[in-house]
């Protein structure tokens, strides 16, 4: 089974009609910063890592200015996070986030179908939101041969209370990942986190596939 890098995953997503941040790979920090030139404002340098802890482990930063995130990449690229060394990054915008939320799909081989996994709360590992909100999350078993539907999307937001604009958008990107998710066989999947930006506009900020 293959894993995929994080900008392979959002790639992914972004054919499939996801919107994902704006941004570029660098292997060199002259690049990086060639990045940060064209995205022309403070942008997140990630580290391009098969781990989770990346954040942790000082491989997820913050950079105000194209010479700030060539400085930073420098001392991302050649990191070694968990075993993993670190070859490229990831130059992103930074988003102006107004909330967050957890999107993610596994393929359950005891109830032999896909489970579609929804939080109305991210930014932390699935298991921890269980924990913490057990009532903000949804799981949800998929039927192979029909899919998911626009009503059993929207269904799923219902239960969380999350209405109107919100809803809807959210209830066309749950459907977009799922075909996702089917058009390339992945046996997980997830967003997290998924953001709601200060424009009102639904990005996926981070993805494992």
């Amino acid at each position: 089974m293959a894993k995929l890098y994080e900008y392979q995953g959002k790639e992914l997503l972004r054919k499939g009609g996801i919107f994902i941040p704006k941004g570029g790979l660098a292997k060199t920090k002259e690049e990086a910063r060639k990045i940060a030139e064209e995205i022309g404002r403070p942008v997140v340098v990630k580290a391009q890592a098969w781990v989770t802890g990346r954040a942790q482990a000082g491989g997820v930063k913050f950079a105000q200015d194209p010479a700030e995130a060539e400085k930073i990449a420098g001392q991302i690229l050649g990191m070694d996070i968990k075993g993993f060394n670190v070859r490229e990054i990831l130059i992103e915008e930074k988003l102006d986030i107004d909330r967050e939320f957890y999107i993610g799909m596994i393929v359950d081989d005891v109830a032999k179908c896909p489970v579609l996994i929804f939080s109305s709360v991210g930014g932390t590992g699935i298991e921890e939101i269980a924990r913490k909100y057990p009532d903000k999350v949804v799981k949800f078993p998929i039927d192979i041969v029909t899919g998911l539907k626009s009503y059993e999307a929207r269904n799923i937001l219902r239960k969380l209370e999350i209405r109107d604009e919100l809803q809807s958008g959210l209830s066309d990107l749950l459907v977009k990942f799922y075909q996702v998710c089917r058009k390339y066989e992945a046996r997980s999947a997830e967003i997290n986190p998924l953001v709601l930006t200060k424009q009102g506009q639904i990005v996926a900020a981070d993805s494992h596939i």
